[in-house]
């Protein structure tokens, strides 16, 4: 976080990436409002033809501000946290969620549209930024393909539309390559939490044996594996024995997934960042320095809409 700036504001103009962070595994994701529903996908071809007729739109996803027909300025839209524990106003761009706004209890809120306004210049910039550093493919909404880079395939999303009322989404694989969805497709959380889980099961298939194969290459015995959906982190290790993966993993290029795993089981040894962790990881893995640098770049990878998965 920069240093207050004017009107005892925070600006963290970065977007947030995904990182490592050993320990305790983070707070479980909130619970599923989605269910699979094979009865009612079991009647899709081959082709999930009878998925098809959405209309994509290219621009579909975007974070920037939009004009309106004359050519004005729209508001920019917020998400809004009133927090106990601030002491002051806190603008944060985030990739997929766009600007999020953080305010002390007794802050008036009438005040925030022209506080938010009175930053639109550096603001802008943030979001097009963002925008910018998104793949064209996850600029799309509905989302038309996954690129899956840790299995080398593509994944093609077919959507069947249900009312707008339905508050749940029904998801089924019909290949490894063909993706299922019963959704509202103007529910973009709920895309996003529909996706998320069925990613969940070639996670599991992905990176199950391959971390097995990884605790063999290095002779490091862990007791449980987890697949989660962490914001903040690619994996976690506990003392207890459990190593927790995030399944966006399946975004990311095998070395970087490669050296993940490696860095997790790592942690059995040593549980922290120490000089000592990194010379051992060194040996495991070479480059982990350079290559623990990329993963810090690699956040774009992952599709940014998945982070409204957690908001449902």
């Amino acid at each position: 976080m920069n240093n207050p700036q004017q009107l005892a504001l925070n600006f963290d103009r970065e977007p947030e990436t995904l990182s490592i962070a050993a320990g305790v595994c983070s707070a479980a994701d909130s619970p599923d409002v989605l269910a699979e529903e094979p009865s009612r996908l079991a009647t899709v071809n081959a082709h999930g033809q009878e998925y098809e007729g959405v209309e994509i739109d290219r621009n579909g996803f975007l974070l920037c501000p939009q004009t309106d027909a004359q050519g004005r300025n729209t508001p920019i839209p917020y998400e809004l946290k009133v927090s106990a524990k601030a002491r002051q106003v806190y603008l944060r761009v985030e990739p997929g969620r766009g600007l999020q706004v953080t305010i002390p209890r007794r802050y008036p809120k009438r005040s925030i549209p022209a506080l938010v306004e009175s930053q639109r210049n550096w603001l802008t910039e943030a979001l097009v930024d963002l925008d910018n550093k998104t793949p064209a493919i996850y600029r799309q909404w509905p989302p038309p393909q996954l690129h899956l880079q840790a299995r080398d395939s593509m994944v093609n999303v077919h959507y069947r539309r249900i009312a707008s009322s339905m508050t749940k989404a029904y998801s089924k694989w019909a290949s490894p390559t063909e993706l299922l969805l019963d959704v509202d497709i103007t529910n973009k959380p709920l895309v996003a939490k529909c996706i998320a889980r069925a990613l969940r099961e070639p996670a599991y298939d992905l990176l199950g044996p391959w971390l097995d194969g990884c605790s063999i290459r290095s002779q490091l015995q862990f007791k449980r594996l987890v697949i989660r959906g962490q914001r903040t982190v690619w994996g976690s290790y506990s003392s207890s024995g459990t190593l927790s993966l995030n399944y966006k993993l399946l975004f990311l290029e095998p070395e970087l997934v490669d050296y993940v795993l490696l860095h997790e089981l790592a942690h059995i040894r040593h549980l922290d960042h120490s000089a000592a962790f990194w010379e051992f990881l060194e040996a495991l893995k070479p480059n982990a320095l350079e290559l623990d640098q990329l993963l810090k770049e690699s956040g774009h990878q992952v599709p940014p809409w998945l982070e409204l998965a957690a908001s449902v």
